[in-house]
């Protein structure tokens, strides 16, 4: 990687002023590492700012995610380059593509499908987050880690390995965490607010969730859906429905599963995780337009769920 990351130092230098944009309904890795990689920015001497479409209640406590716009004002316009952080796919920043259209695009990440659409990249599939990443990079840059940058890296590399429990959590992970508790992360914090933060709202949702499930014991897939309807019954918001697909995950013989959910606008969202080594979800996702990880992968398409005989379907 220190090849792409000397390229990638050099692709800043040229550029003063910086947008940075994470992908839509964004998790723990996505604001972690954009406000990570803000800070460091900011210390260089660069005018930057953070952006992100969607907003996220659950991930308010990390630092300076208070200050994340929506990608509409007149600095986003501005800013000489934009990079996209932990955004497999151009879609996942979720903006028109007018407004990215002519703009000189660097992309940081880790997702197994990214095509290295920038013309600066640090991409390694094989990191547990595109977090771990960041750390490896201010390491390699000798930036000295500042405590509100290691809870916010900590962060994507706990929250995307599952608490340290699925396929992406290595030895390399688990060392660059180890440092980073080292530096001062708040990971009391960290696990208070994505892990030990669910309401009677959240657990109501999951609740419908389970009830629905149903298991194909030949196949070992296991798969539910949330309606739209379920959200506001619950009185639940899109974050509470975070970690059902892993969940499912838990259950004995389980090689995959899936959360088929109803978005606003007519939209079906699937989740898709695994934790047997020889399936690869992101190759499952492909089949229906999404992307993601080898473990964790999603999709999202037209239409709305319906019961048949023969288990859950998409009716577009």
């Amino acid at each position: 990687m220190q090849n792409e990351f000397s390229k990638f130092k050099q692709a800043l230098e040229t550029h003063a002023t910086v947008a940075l944009i994470t992908h839509k309904r964004p998790d723990g890795d996505a604001f972690g590492s954009l406000l990570a990689l803000e800070e460091y920015l900011a210390t260089l001497g660069k005018t930057v700012r953070s952006y992100c479409v969607d907003e996220s209640p659950m991930l308010r406590f990390l630092p300076g995610a208070s200050a994340i716009a929506k990608p509409t004002d007149e600095f986003w316009n501005s800013a000489s380059v934009v990079i996209l952080v932990d955004c497999g796919d151009i879609s996942m920043a979720g903006v028109d593509r007018a407004l990215l259209q002519g703009r000189t695009l660097f992309c940081v990440d880790h997702h197994i499908s990214n095509p290295e659409y920038g013309s600066a990249n640090i991409i390694d599939r094989a990191s547990s987050a595109t977090a771990e990443i960041l750390y490896r990079y201010f390491t390699w840059d000798g930036f000295a880690i500042t405590k509100s940058m290691a809870t916010n890296l900590l962060c994507g590399i706990y929250t995307d390995t599952d608490a340290y429990t699925n396929l992406g959590t290595t030895p390399e992970s688990l060392s660059a965490s180890s440092e980073l508790l080292r530096l001062g992360a708040n990971f009391k914090e960290i696990t208070a607010s994505t892990m030990r933060n669910k309401s009677i709202a959240s657990l109501k949702l999951w609740g419908r969730a389970l009830e629905r499930l149903r298991l194909d014991t030949h196949k070992g897939i296991a798969v539910t859906v949330l309606k739209h309807s379920d959200f506001s019954e619950c009185n639940a918001s899109p974050d509470d429905a975070e970690g059902v697909a892993s969940l499912l995950n838990h259950l004995a013989d389980v090689k995959m599963s899936m959360l088929l959910r109803e978005l606003p606008g007519g939209l079906v969202k699937g989740s898709l995780r695994t934790t047997n080594e020889l399936i690869d979800v992101s190759q499952v996702a492909k089949l229906m337009g999404g992307g993601g990880h080898a473990k964790a992968a999603g999709f999202t398409v037209q239409g709305h769920i319906t019961e048949t005989e023969h288990g859950w379907k998409i009716i577009k």
